[in-house]
């Protein structure tokens, strides 16, 4: 079964919240950086999201 790009792209905002997180936990970083990070991590989980469910939609049987 292929990975498509949408699920890596989902993938890839997961692990910038991920790391967000853990860095606030084990690494005092600037509080912009970390906004910046869960931002961008939360929007390409939901347009990875709604891309998958658009392809999938348009893809036939």
């Amino acid at each position: 079964m292929k990975i498509k790009i949408v699920t890596r792209i989902a993938f890839l905002g997961l692990s910038l919240v991920l790391l967000a997180f853990l860095l606030k936990l084990f690494y005092p970083i600037d509080f912009n950086i970390r906004s910046g990070m869960l931002v961008i991590g939360f929007t390409l989980m939901l347009l990875g999201t709604i891309w998958r469910v658009v392809l999938e939609m348009n893809d036939s049987d």
